[in-house]
């Protein structure tokens, strides 16, 4: 008897990618948001806080991007490229927070 391989389970066509996409968007618009405080916030930095407010919404601009165009790319494709992208994604979103949080504890501890 031989075994028939199942064809790769396409990622959900439905509300998943759209709930993702979405969620990376708000997390962006977050992150722009903390971004613009921080320059705002911060006059004891000088320039130095408007440079890294600036890097901070920049860096969520790219955010939001990449989840647009994630969720445009991942209609049709396998399930597992998907979720790999997205583990990349998440990483990389889990280093960039704890650089503006490093910046943040910087600016308070700076403010006077």
């Amino acid at each position: 008897m031989t075994s028939r391989a199942e064809p790769p389970r396409l990622a959900d066509p439905g509300a998943q990618l759209e709930r993702t996409a979405l969620a990376w968007q708000r997390t962006a618009l977050l992150i722009a948001l903390n971004g613009a405080l921080l320059a705002r916030a911060t006059p004891a930095l000088g320039v130095r806080a408007i440079v890294l407010g600036g890097a901070t919404v920049a860096a969520a601009t790219l955010i939001w991007a990449m989840a647009s165009l994630s969720y445009r790319r991942g209609r049709g494709r396998p399930a597992s490229s998907v979720l790999t992208a997205h583990a990349r994604a998440t990483k990389a979103l889990t280093v960039l927070i704890v650089v503006i949080a490093s910046f943040n504890l910087l600016a308070v501890l700076l403010h006077r």
